[in-house]
C-alpha cells in the first residue's frame, strides 16, 4: 500500500505542472497544424511564446485560468505563419527608384520612353532603368541599341527583360558602361551579345550588367539611392508579415550591408521573423572564396533568426530566352542544348565541397536537363560517400522529364516552385523554343508531392514592380486555378495547362509552412503548430478552405503572431 502510495505521489508531482500551468492564449476552433501527426487541432493554448497544448477543446480548458487570453475562431480558422522560400527582399526595396512600365507592345514602349524622357530631363534622371518588356517581344537575335539611340542619344537608359534576366540599353548606356574600352575577350564581357562584325548590339543577358554598373554612376556623379539599409529592407520585410510570412529564404545576398541590416533589425527587435540568406556563385573557380564568405558572413551576423548557410547558383539559363539546359534541345536545333554553368563533375564536386564545409547549395534551374545533371551528381555523391550532411535545393524546376520525377524524393533534394507563375506570366515566349508538347508540361510538381518529395514555395520578386505578387494568396490563387490574376494566356482560354497540374490548397499550405521551415532548418521550432515549438501562427476571419480558388487572393490574416507576440493586425 505504501510503494502504491509513494507511486501515486510521484505521478501526480509528473502531471502537477501540466494541470496547474495557465495559458497566456488559449484559442477554439479550426486549427490546421500543418504537422503529419495531426493536420487538424480543435484548440491550441500559448505560454511565454511557444505552444503548451495542441489538441480538443476539451484539453484546452485546464490551460485556461486568471489573465488567459481565450480566443474563440467562429468561422475563421488559424494556420502556421507561412514562408517565402525563395525571394529577393533587398533587390525589390532596391529598384524602388526604377521606372514601372509593364507594357505588352513594342510601339507602346518605344512611346512610354519617348515620352518620359520628354518630362524627365537629364537633371532629374540622369540614368532610366524602364521595366518591363515582354520576353518574347524580339526573335532570337534579340533587341537592338538602334530604337533607343534614336530616342536617347546622349542619355544612358535600360530597359529590363520581363524574365529579369536580360536588358535592352543604348549606344550611351554601353559607353560608360567602359565596355569599348575593355579587351573584346575580358571574361565581364561574356554576356554582352553581339553581332557578326563583333560589335556590341545593346542586349546584355542575365546579370552581365551589375559587375559594371559602378562605372556607370561614376561617370554620371550621380548613384540611385539603392543600398540595402534598415530602411529599405523594411519596404518588403513589413509586408510580408502583413501577409502572414514570418521566414524567408533570400535568395542571394546583394552585398555586405544587407546582412549588416537584417542583423541590426533582429538585434533591435524590427525584424520579427526567420531570415536565411545565400551568396552567389557566378563561377566554378569561385567556389571556395563564396564558401569562406558565406563562413565568415555568418560568424559576423548570424543570430537565433539570422543565418547566412547558403551557396547560390544560376545553373542554367531561361526556358523565354531559349537557353534553358534541355534534354533534346531546342525545337529549331536539337542539338542546341543551352547552357549550364557546371558539367556533371564540376556540379558533383561543388557539391562535395559544399558537404564538406557545411554549406547547402541552391540551384536556379529551368531546364529537364538541368534538372536531370544535378539529381545524377547528388546520386553519385551519395554512392561514393553515403547521406549528404547538407540540403540540395532545386529551385524553378519549369521542366522536368517525366522518369525523373521521383527522384527528389528517393535522393532527399528540395524542390523550390514559384506558385505565381502558374498561369500566364511569361506568356509563350517559351514555346518556339521547347514546342507545344514540352510548353504544355512545365510546371508539373503534383508527380513529385505524390512520390513523397518535398515541395516549398517562394515568390521569386525581384523588383517593386511586382512586389504584390509576393503575397503568398496570389501566388495559392494562381497556383489552385492555372490562370494569372494579371497575366493571363492570350486566346480564348486564359488557363495556362494542364489542368491535372493544379495544386490543392492542402499541398500549397504544407508547401508554405512545415516544407518550407525544412528548407530553412528551423522545422524544429517553426513551421507547424506543435506542442513546444514557437508560437507563430496567423488567424484568419475566413475558413480557407471555404474560400472561392477565383477569389483567394483576397484573402488576408487578421493578426499575425510570432513567437507569441502579436506582430501584424489587418
Amino acid at each position: 500500500m505504501k510503494k502504491f502510495i509513494m507511486l501515486l505521489a510521484l505521478a501526480l508531482l509528473m502531471v502537477a505542472p501540466a494541470m496547474a500551468e495557465v495559458a497566456d492564449t488559449v484559442i477554439r476552433g479550426k486549427i490546421y497544424t500543418a504537422d503529419d501527426a495531426g493536420l487538424w487541432a480543435e484548440a491550441l493554448a500559448v505560454k511565454d511564446g511557444k505552444f503548451v497544448y495542441v489538441g480538443d477543446a476539451a484539453g484546452a480548458e485546464a490551460f485556461v485560468g486568471e489573465g488567459t487570453k481565450v480566443i474563440d475562431l467562429e468561422e475563421g480558422m488559424v494556420t502556421p505563419t507561412l514562408f517565402d522560400a525563395h525571394t529577393h527582399p533587398a533587390t525589390v526595396g532596391m529598384t524602388d527608384w526604377h521606372t514601372r512600365m509593364g507594357l505588352p507592345d513594342y510601339d507602346e514602349i518605344i512611346e512610354f520612353i519617348r515620352n518620359y524622357l520628354a518630362e524627365h530631363d537629364a537633371k532629374e534622371a540622369p540614368f532610366v532603368y524602364f521595366e518591363y518588356y515582354p520576353s518574347n517581344l524580339f526573335g532570337p537575335e534579340g533587341p537592338n541599341k538602334a530604337p533607343l539611340d534614336e530616342i536617347a542619344p546622349d542619355r544612358p537608359i535600360l530597359v529590363r527583360d520581363f524574365s529579369d534576366h536580360a536588358s535592352w540599353v543604348n549606344s550611351k548606356c554601353l559607353e560608360l558602361l567602359g565596355v569599348y574600352d575593355m579587351d573584346p575577350n575580358d571574361p565581364l564581357l561574356k554576356d554582352f551579345v553581339r553581332d557578326e562584325n563583333g560589335d556590341f548590339t545593346g542586349w546584355v543577358l542575365e546579370l552581365g550588367l551589375m559587375p559594371l554598373m559602378e562605372n556607370m554612376y561614376r561617370a554620371l556623379n550621380w548613384h540611385p539611392a539603392d543600398e540595402p539599409t534598415v530602411e529599405v529592407m523594411h519596404i518588403v520585410t513589413d509586408d510580408l508579415k502583413s501577409w502572414g510570412v514570418t521566414g524567408v529564404f533570400d535568395a542571394y545576398l546583394e552585398d555586405e550591408l544587407q546582412a549588416k541590416s537584417i542583423h541590426e533589425m533582429d538585434v533591435n527587435g524590427e525584424l520579427n521573423m526567420y531570415y536565411d540568406m545565400s551568396v552567389i556563385m557566378t563561377e566554378y573557380s569561385e567556389l571556395d572564396a563564396v564558401i569562406e564568405q558565406i563562413q565568415s558572413l555568418n560568424e559576423k551576423y548570424a543570430t537565433d533568426h539570422v543565418k547566412i548557410d547558403t551557396v547560390k547558383i544560376f545553373y542554367d539559363g531561361t526556358n523565354e530566352l531559349g537557353d534553358s539546359a534541355l534534354i533534346e534541345g531546342t525545337v529549331e536545333d536539337p542539338n542546341n542544348h543551352g547552357f549550364m554553368l557546371l558539367d556533371f563533375e564540376q556540379t558533383k564536386d561543388v557539391i562535395r565541397r559544399c558537404n564538406e564545409a557545411g554549406v547547402d547549395v541552391h540551384f536556379h534551374m529551368v531546364g529537364d536537363l538541368a534538372f536531370r545533371t544535378v539529381c545524377d551528381a547528388t546520386e553519385a555523391l551519395q554512392n561514393e560517400q553515403g547521406p549528404l550532411k547538407i540540403q540540395v535545393e532545386l529551385c524553378h524546376c519549369e521542366l522536368i522529364d517525366p522518369a525523373d520525377m521521383t527522384r527528389p524524393a528517393k535522393l532527399g533534394i528540395i524542390v523550390n516552385w514559384t506558385p505565381h507563375w502558374s498561369g500566364g506570366y511569361f506568356g509563350d515566349a517559351a514555346r518556339k523554343y521547347l514546342g507545344a508538347h514540352r510548353f504544355n508540361n512545365m510546371y508539373q510538381f503534383n508527380p513529385i508531392i505524390e512520390s513523397g518529395g518535398i515541395v516549398t514555395f517562394g515568390s521569386d520578386v525581384y523588383s517593386m514592380f511586382e512586389e504584390n505578387r509576393a503575397n503568398p494568396y496570389f501566388g495559392m490563387q494562381t497556383a489552385m486555378t492555372r490562370i494569372d490574376i494579371e497575366w493571363p494566356m492570350e486566346g480564348e482560354n486564359p488557363m495556362r495547362a494542364s489542368e491535372e497540374a493544379k495544386l490543392s490548397l492542402e499541398n500549397l499550405l504544407k508547401g508554405y509552412t512545415i516544407n518550407a521551415a525544412i528548407q530553412l532548418r528551423v522545422d524544429d521550432i517553426a513551421g507547424s503548430i506543435t506542442t513546444g515549438k514557437n508560437a507563430n501562427y496567423n488567424i484568419y476571419g475566413v475558413d480557407l478552405f471555404e474560400v472561392p480558388k477565383e477569389e483567394f487572393r483576397s484573402v488576408l490574416p487578421k493578426t499575425v503572431v510570432f513567437e507569441g507576440n502579436v506582430i501584424a493586425e489587418n
